[in-house]
């Protein structure tokens, strides 16, 4: 009795427990049983039941007569012992593992590869990096292959490849999850940007992942340098939210998943001409509810001011003179004189403030003891300061100067220093130079000419000597003399170039052409050139009388002359013949003593000239 109470109770167990899987089973399906153990949790246990019929010898038939039991032990895999469920260990478990033992891997690895410790810092970033990059992954095998692209990262630090020491280190490639990838979709058109007008940027976002994306938090990349962000800032927060993207699961077309944002922004007015990336900061929750991040890139063209290039680098503002005046329009030594500089701002992309001009002439002389400034300002002070020049634009700036009272007849430069700030303060320098023409006055002297002699007659010559002094501190240059008077010819004379404090000596023969109709002043033509060619032209009057040419008595041979004479003798005529010749060897006496006078008084007065060059020349080299 108590057996059979046993056995039932035994059966009745029996069928408590294969009720549910029998009424669940089908023919050629699957089914899964829980096996449950009082002191175990709860693990699945595949269990696959196949259609019976026509299986072979080792299957087993329906027994007995209670409506067909099958024998379920014969579907049912054989259960693992439970040293092979503790040794067998879920994707989560290997997950960890691979975690845990990444932070050993790379430390090894370091002290591997750095023993002395020379690029710990670097390493140790590297390595911080990794780590934050393998928590967030989902498999084993993801974390040990981040492991050899960290550790090739860590031989790039320690060896870094040849001539690339100047490259900036590449940053890891993101590690793709094909249940969750951001990208900018669509075909959109690159929008461009004005300088200074307004523009909507369109960032069309879709997720080419499997699974839904939510809560996405796109902010764009803000900055105040125009090569990454050509937009003025003028809010405090650019941030636009996406509530969810969905994934590719969900059999929607890529328009149809994607989201549009849209940026209602102003271009700078300072911008440059050509194409620039806009990179926008994606944060947002996986279908596990896990944080992660993204970088979306899109593109604008960018129309900015001339002078701009497309890495927003203005060229360098040019100031130049255009030109200069002076006034007077000609300078001469010792004087005063107002210089004004056109300057123009070449640059039409900006603007150039604060700008500092420094006048600086010429500096004339051999030796420090003895150098000077060509120019010196009236006022003091050789700097000229103006606060802004427009883009494009033009000023004029003036100074007065004083020329030094010795310098030589030439042009001098003067040097124009020029600095200035564009509109970003950046500080740039130039320089330019002009060149004044100096005029020295030429200072020159002529001795009073001598005329030996001063009257003769049509066809008769005349001799004029007189000498040319330069007592300038100027050359004079192609030095020549002219008789101008229609009753003579010839005198013209070329004394050549003269230098500061030289003289030349002028000696001519005029020819009487016609007699003297007026009072007989005869002009002396000197002329004489400067350094520049320009010609001056000085008069001297001499007294010179042409007379007509005596009619000669009718000649007489010796017979005629004897006759004549004997027949004067009784007449007295002897005696005035001879009264006749002594008049005529007094007169040729008379020339030649005058001749010999004015040569004594020419030379005299020569040499006093002289002297008073010399003393002249005495009195400069004291002023000096």
């Amino acid at each position: 009795m108590k057996r059979r109470i046993v056995k039932g109770i035994a059966a009745a167990l029996c069928l408590a427990l294969l009720a549910p899987a029998a009424a669940a089973v089908m023919p050629g399906a699957e089914m899964t049983a829980w096996a449950e153990e009082p002191s175990e949790p709860k693990n699945p246990v595949e269990v696959t039941i196949e259609d019976q019929q026509g299986q072979g010898k080792g299957d087993k038939e329906k027994t007995g007569d209670d409506g067909g039991n099958e024998n379920i032990d014969s579907l049912v895999s054989p259960k693992k012992s439970d040293e092979e469920q503790e040794n067998v260990k879920t994707d989560q478990e290997l997950l960890q593992e691979a975690k845990d033992g990444a932070m050993d891997k790379l430390k090894d690895y370091q002290r591997l590869i750095d023993p002395d410790g020379k690029e710990t810092t670097r390493l140790n970033n590297t390595i911080t990096k990794a780590m934050n990059q393998i928590n967030n992954m989902k498999t084993a095998a993801g974390v040990d292959e981040y492991i050899t692209k960290a550790k090739g990262d860590m031989d790039r630090i320690v060896n870094p490849p040849p001539d690339n020491d100047d490259e900036e280190e590449e940053e890891p490639d993101p590690i793709v999850n094909a249940d969750h990838y951001l990208m900018v979709g669509g075909s959109w058109v690159t929008p461009v940007a004005n300088a200074g007008e307004a523009v909507s940027i369109v960032l069309p976002v879709v997720n080419m992942g499997k699974t839904m994306v939510t809560d996405a938090v796109v902010t764009p990349a803000l900055s105040t340098d125009t090569t990454s962000w050509p937009f003025e800032i003028t809010s405090s927060n650019y941030t636009q939210t996406i509530p969810d993207l969905p994934g590719t699961d969900t059999g929607m077309s890529d328009m149809d998943r994607r989201r549009e944002l849209t940026w209602n922004l102003k271009t700078r007015s300072d911008v440059g001409n050509g194409y620039q990336k806009l990179s926008f900061n994606v944060i947002y929750r996986d279908s596990n509810g896990d944080s992660q991040s993204a970088t979306l890139d899109t593109y604008i063209q960018l129309k900015g001011t001339a002078g701009v290039g497309a890495d927003g680098k203005a060229s360098v503002p040019r100031v130049i003179v255009t030109g200069f005046e002076t006034s007077p329009e000609v300078v001469h030594a010792g004087e005063s004189f107002v210089l004004t500089l056109h300057l123009k701002n070449t640059s039409t992309a900006t603007s150039v403030n604060n700008m500092i001009f420094e006048i600086l002439a010429a500096v004339e002389g051999k030796d420090e003891d003895t150098t000077y400034a060509a120019f010196l300002p009236t006022a003091g002070s050789s700097t000229i300061f103006v606060d802004r020049m427009e883009k494009n634009g033009t000023k004029d700036i003036q100074i007065e100067l004083e020329a030094k009272a010795d310098l030589t007849q030439k042009p001098y430069a003067v040097d124009v220093n020029m600095s200035y700030e564009d509109e970003h303060v950046n500080e740039y320098t130039s320089k330019s130079s002009v060149s004044i023409p100096v005029k020295q006055a030429a200072r020159v002297d002529v001795s009073e000419p001598e005329v030996m002699p001063s009257s003769i007659e049509v066809g008769s010559e005349s001799n004029i000597m007189f000498n040319i002094y330069n007592m300038g501190k100027t050359k004079l240059y192609n030095v020549q003399v002219k008789t101008n008077s229609e009753n003579l010819s010839g005198g013209d004379a070329f004394v050549g170039n003269l230098d500061s404090g030289a003289t030349g000596a002028v000696d001519i023969y005029v020819t009487g052409q016609s007699a003297t109709m007026d009072d007989g002043m005869v002009k002396l033509l000197i002329s004489y050139e400067d350094e520049t060619g320009e010609s001056t032209v000085i008069e001297k009057e001499v007294s010179l009388f042409v007379t007509e040419a005596m009619v000669e008595d009718f000649p007489m041979d010796d017979s005629m002359m004897g006759d004549n004479m004997a027949g004067m003798e009784g007449t007295g005529g002897g005696s005035g013949t001879y009264v006749a010749v002594v008049i005529a060897i007094l007169v040729v006496a008379g020339i030649t003593g005058a001749v010999i006078f004015m040569k004594r008084k020419k030379k005299k007065e020569q040499l006093r000239l002289e002297e008073d060059l010399m003393d002249l020349d005495d009195d400069d080299s004291k002023t000096e």
